[in-house]
């Protein structure tokens, strides 16, 4: 009976419910390809309140796991790590109402219906992204790039040639990045000869100014990279860190600009 009772309180442990854990990246990735909408396909209710007379802006989202915590929630799918569970590509963004919906009613909301709304939702934020980033400007390029450079002293010159940089497509495959982050990179790549111009532009009152950015950008891949992040994980975080969630579009289109401009030319991401 001892050895028995040892037994089930071991299993009883083995199958203990993970916990919520969401990273302060996550949360970021998720408000920021939200477009601040719930991802329901026909809901377009804020995710955040705007202020009012009386009250500050609120936060009113709930984040739903499409594949639930617990094997016995909805859509509970065994093997999942706690990790994956609360990894940004197993949650999603929903107003109140929705999110009561699909866990309540969970047989009429399968995994896959839901993932479909989290990809076409991110789509549609990244389409509404590329309609605007022909608006940026000298400006808003140079506010995001003075907000990543590196504070540090200056260190020794590489032996970089930034003439001779890997195919933008074959440096994609090398990072294991897939279509949602290879999408943002070419759409900022696209702003590339604007960002140059500002580069050379800045160097000319500070010859200091590209190469402290570089260094930025290279201090925040190795604090990432020390993190264990690989992949679309390592390139979201450094979206993130880019401005991907700042309040201004601009801003935050900007700080894409930036980021793939330095995917391309400096020899950080692999190669």
């Amino acid at each position: 009976m001892l050895n028995k009772g040892i037994m089930s309180s071991t299993t009883k442990a083995k199958t203990k419910k993970p916990s919520r854990y969401y990273t302060p990246t996550t949360l970021k990735i998720l408000f920021g390809q939200s477009g601040n909408e719930c991802a329901e396909p026909q809901c377009s209710n804020p995710i955040i309140a705007s202020a009012t007379n009386k009250s500050d802006a609120a936060n009113v989202a709930d984040i739903a796991h499409i594949y639930a915590l617990s094997v016995d929630g909805p859509r509970g799918k065994a093997g999942m790590t706690s990790k994956e569970l609360n990894h940004h590509s197993n949650l999603m963004l929903l107003c109140p109402t929705h999110h009561t919906n699909v866990d309540t009613q969970y047989e009429t909301y399968p995994a896959d219906m839901l993932l479909k709304w989290k990809a076409d939702h991110v789509r549609k934020h990244g389409d509404i992204l590329r309609a605007k980033i022909s608006d940026i400007g000298y400006s808003e390029l140079e506010t995001a790039a003075r907000a990543l450079m590196s504070d540090k002293p200056d260190g020794d010159e590489d032996d970089h040639d930034p003439s001779m940089p890997m195919a933008p497509a074959n440096k994609i495959k090398k990072n294991n990045l897939t279509q949602g982050s290879s999408k943002l990179l070419k759409m900022g790549i696209a702003m590339s000869h604007e960002v140059k111009a500002m580069l050379r532009n800045a160097a000319q009152l500070d010859y200091t100014f590209p190469d402290r950015l570089r260094d930025g950008f290279q201090a925040k891949y190795d604090d990432f990279v020390a993190e264990g992040l690989t992949g679309d994980d390592l390139f979201d975080a450094l979206y993130v860190w880019s401005g991907s969630t700042n309040s201004d579009p601009k801003r935050a289109l900007a700080g894409l600009c930036l980021l793939s401009h330095l995917f391309v030319l400096c020899e950080v991401f692999e190669s």
